[in-house]
């Protein structure tokens, strides 16, 4: 645990948001014994959680994201009942705001398991892709569109210096506990006129992200500002719209160094409100779900819409979990599972004793995906 801010080492405040004794969830919906605790910088408005795996060993030997199957994705939509995965969404909106012309030289920094690169490969293969991680794990799935020269692990290959046109991180730099030292890292592996492509989570458009254990940074524009200025990077661009839930940035290496523009933000304490504001709302969300399980009657049967995280959070709040009967999900890839003992089916296979919905989405969409769905019409419903 540190006292310092990750992004610029200023001294944090008291926690906004302190789960207590108790379990708390990995981004994997792992529950792990350990209290979550997260406080804000009061310089640049990073949220921060308090490290309690130790990286290099946990992401090189227990962290498996997706790596059921070469095809397992996340969804990202829900178009007219049909899925719209993760992957698909990454690659159209990479390739839409970068020009990645012909010999293009890119590299996916803290890949995992790189769907979207392979996706990639398929829709372009005029341009030269190159995959780096810290674990040994996922390169079974690199080799089935890669070569050996195309990857790296633990450390970047010396000729890699200056070497790429483009750098790219999908979801990565939240997992990081010192995220500048990585970025200076992303820097010196780019040519001087190359692009960094990032993106990571918003924490005030994706809620349940400030209580994700081994999410140890929750950035907001005036902290993104301020690591990549102080990492060599400018022209920094951040878009929030372009992928829900997240930040999309595109920042070019910079000669003359940092730009101390991006320091002083007067946006900073109205960002440190919303950040109390979040810990508000998940000091109460746990509450809130079990005094709604308290006025179930005994005959009543649950379902839980939602085998991510929401869904696992509701799970491991309540005061009876075996409950549950079933979980509910349109992704493919996690229907036929079983989550906390409980079969994950889709929403047209409802069973028909199902009284209860409790419903384990992000807030900001939640009702409008239930709306959509006519099976679960009838039942009575809780949101967070």
């Amino acid at each position: 645990m540190t006292d310092q801010c990750n992004v610029c080492a200023a001294a944090l405040l008291p926690a906004l948001y302190d789960s207590g004794a108790g379990a708390s969830l990995t981004s994997l919906c792992r529950i792990v014994d350990t209290p979550t605790r997260v406080r804000a910088c009061p310089a640049c408005a990073h949220i921060q959680t308090d490290e309690v795996v130790h990286a290099p060993t946990y992401y090189d030997k227990e962290y498996d994201i997706l790596v059921e199957s070469e095809d397992e994705d996340q969804i990202y939509e829900v178009i007219a009942g049909t899925p719209v995965f993760r992957t698909a969404h990454q690659v159209a909106v990479l390739q839409d705001k970068l020009s990645l012309s012909a010999g293009t030289k890119l590299l996916d920094y803290g890949c995992a398991k790189s769907s979207t690169y392979r996706a990639l490969a398929q829709a372009r293969p005029d341009i030269e892709l190159n995959l780096f991680d810290v674990s040994d794990r996922y390169v079974p799935f690199w080799a089935t569109f890669l070569t050996p020269d195309r990857w790296s692990t633990y450390v970047p290959r010396s000729e890699w210096t200056a070497y790429f046109d483009v750098i790219t991180s999908f979801f990565a730099f939240e997992h990081i506990p010192d995220p500048v030292a990585s970025l200076r890292t992303v820097a010196s592996l780019l040519r001087p006129d190359g692009r960094f492509y990032c993106i990571v989570p918003n924490v005030f458009s994706n809620v349940a992200d400030l209580v994700v254990v081994d999410h140890v940074n929750h950035f907001t524009h005036t902290s993104i500002l301020r690591m990549f200025s102080d990492a060599g990077f400018a022209s920094v661009d951040i878009d929030d719209t372009v992928h829900r839930g997240a930040f999309v940035v595109v920042a070019g290496k910079s000669i003359s160094g940092a730009d101390a523009s991006t320091r002083d933000d007067p946006s900073v304490a109205a960002l440190l409100a919303e950040a109390r504001r979040l810990g508000d709302f998940w000091s109460t969300a746990a509450q809130k779900a079990r005094d709604f399980e308290r006025t179930l009657r005994d005959d009543d049967v649950l379902a839980v819409y939602g085998a991510g995280f929401y869904g696992a959070f509701l799970a491991a709040v309540l005061e009876k979990p075996e409950r549950i009967r079933c979980f509910l999900d349109q992704n493919p890839h996690l229907q036929g599972r079983v989550v906390n003992g409980c079969p994950v089916i889709h929403p047209s296979s409802l069973p028909t004793d199902i009284s209860v919905l409790m419903v384990g989405l992000n807030p900001a969409n939640a009702k409008a995906i239930i709306d959509q769905l006519d099976a679960l019409t009838a039942l009575r419903k809780f949101f967070l």
